[in-house]
């Protein structure tokens, strides 16, 4: 079985948004400032509606990464960036360079080199003594499909994949896509991870990524972080609701 911690949420939005301000609030008072990676799809939306207008997050301090993204402009309906760019970063005060976007716009190796160049310098930049191609992660936020997967890693996909982006060709309910996602070692090194996943859809990759194992049929297993902390999955009562413990 999966090494994880479970919270069942009745306020999805409110309750995750506390622990996500929890989150980021700590890293900045450890080290003066937080990196959050967000995640795409519906689910997130909520949540970062909620925290769009807290007045307690230090927003100068926070910068924003992505762990994925379809190859499409940022204007794009499809558009992981366009879509948070709407729910939370166009109404918080947040500083333009302190969004680390996936360039959708390039073509997928163009953007692959991009999203790489971006974390290596950001690393080489804000933790020199810390040597690594990628910056270690204060919060990853995390979705779940209905098929296990997570950020664009996708059933059958390679486990260990080699680099920290990589491009995908994926097929997700019918609308196939060019996408670039971060591999599962950058994810496995961030300080705190958080899988959020609602609806009665997702009861049945939920209760299968927890309790088999199988990393190359539910993706989502292939996140084990390397530090204490084991991923925390939120979750609403229906997307809750196969599991009895």
């Amino acid at each position: 079985m999966l090494d994880h911690r479970l919270l069942v949420l009745d306020d999805f939005a409110r309750q995750s948004a506390g622990l996500v301000e929890v989150c980021l609030i700590d890293a900045v008072e450890r080290r003066g400032l937080a990196l959050m990676v967000l995640a795409g799809g519906g689910t997130p939306l909520t949540l970062y509606r909620e925290v769009s207008g807290s007045a307690d997050l230090p927003w100068s301090r926070i910068h924003f990464f992505w762990g994925d993204e379809r190859l499409v402009p940022p204007d794009d309906p499809g558009s992981n960036f366009g879509e948070a760019w709407e729910a939370i970063l166009s109404k918080a005060p947040i500083p333009q360079r302190h969004i680390h976007r996936i360039r959708g716009e390039l073509a997928a190796e163009a953007a692959v080199a991009d999203y790489v160049e971006q974390l290596g310098d950001f690393a080489a930049e804000h933790a020199p003594d810390r040597p690594s191609p990628w910056p270690r992660f204060d919060l990853v936020l995390l979705g779940l499909g209905e098929d296990g997967h997570t950020a664009s890693l996708f059933p059958g996909s390679a486990v260990h994949a080699p680099g920290p982006v990589m491009a995908v060709s994926a097929d997700y309910h019918g609308r196939p896509s060019g996408r670039v996602t971060l591999t599962p070692p950058v994810f496995n090194d961030a300080h705190q991870i958080l899988f959020l996943v609602t609806g009665s859809n997702k009861a049945d990759a939920v209760y299968e990524t927890l309790h088999l194992d199988d990393p190359a049929r539910y993706p989502a297993q292939r996140i084990r972080p390397v530090n204490e902390n084991a991923p925390l999955w939120l979750l609403d009562r229906d997307a809750a609701h196969r599991l009895t413990d």
